[in-house]
């Protein structure tokens, strides 16, 4: 499933009439409808795309690494969780709102140890936690209403389609830097609080960035380059603390650092 696909998908289910934002932000979609999207959305993926079952090695290494990261949230029941692997060569990861997570063939067999799949995991579980995509939405929305504002102002004749386009336009925009710098940091926080070695991350990236051009999915949701893996390991130095050695997955083939 490609991120365009997966966005167009949110957004057809968001606009139905059961879907209600906070009272708080009348923009912002709350936590309860967050699961019930990101459950909608799963059980879509899961009836159109080929998961791996339950007996799959490489979904049995997902789910445990994914416990072990939950077990140190103290928020953990706030979401509901779930971690999947879809047969695909396509090198990408994602997390849906309200927790259901996904890890495409093509990623895991790139990556050689427990670690780099913990980094990546405690990355967007962080988008998740800190409900960027809920965020993201509400801003979307809001530029979409002052843009209709401005058309309708400006007397410019745009049609209902047209304004459809804008709207979804504004949704396959990916997670800001911002975001995308805190799940960063979610990442290595999560890796170091469940006993990972954070040094995971950073080479995950790094092998992503050698990819260049030919993990075009991935990336343009995660722009990954060598500021963010020298950004890990400038926290790795700074943190003064000695972490295990990175876990081989069973799979991979890794000789160390």
């Amino acid at each position: 499933m490609s991120s365009l696909a997966l966005r167009s998908l949110l957004l057809g289910l968001l606009a139905a009439p059961n879907m209600a934002p906070t009272a708080a932000d009348p923009f912002r979609v709350s936590v309860n409808e967050q699961i019930k999207l990101g459950q909608q959305v799963a059980s879509q993926i899961r009836r159109q795309y080929h998961t791996l079952p339950a007996s799959d090695d490489r979904v049995k290494v997902l789910r445990r690494i994914g416990r072990r990261i939950l077990s140190t949230f103290p928020d953990s029941e706030t979401w509901q969780y779930s971690f999947d692997v879809i047969e695909d060569k396509q090198v990408n990861a994602f997390a849906l709102p309200g927790g259901p997570t996904f890890f495409y063939t093509g990623l895991i067999s790139k990556l050689r140890t427990e670690d780099e799949i913990a980094g990546i995991l405690g990355h967007e579980l962080t988008h998740v936690r800190q409900q960027h995509w809920a965020r993201m939405y509400a801003a979307a929305q809001k530029r979409q209403l002052f843009m209709t504002a401005a058309l309708i102002f400006l007397r410019v004749n745009y049609t209902g389609a047209q304004l459809a386009d804008l709207a979804n336009n504004l949704m396959v925009l990916g997670y800001s830097r911002g975001d995308e710098a805190a799940a960063d940091q979610g990442g290595f926080e999560n890796s170091v609080n469940a006993g990972f070695n954070p040094q995971g991350l950073a080479d995950a990236f790094e092998m992503l960035d050698k990819l260049g051009g030919h993990a075009p999915e991935f990336l343009s949701d995660h722009p990954s380059d060598t500021k963010r893996v020298r950004h890990i390991e400038d926290d790795i130095k700074k943190s003064g603390k000695s972490f295990p050695a990175q876990k081989p997955l069973p799979w991979a083939d890794f000789k160390g650092p």
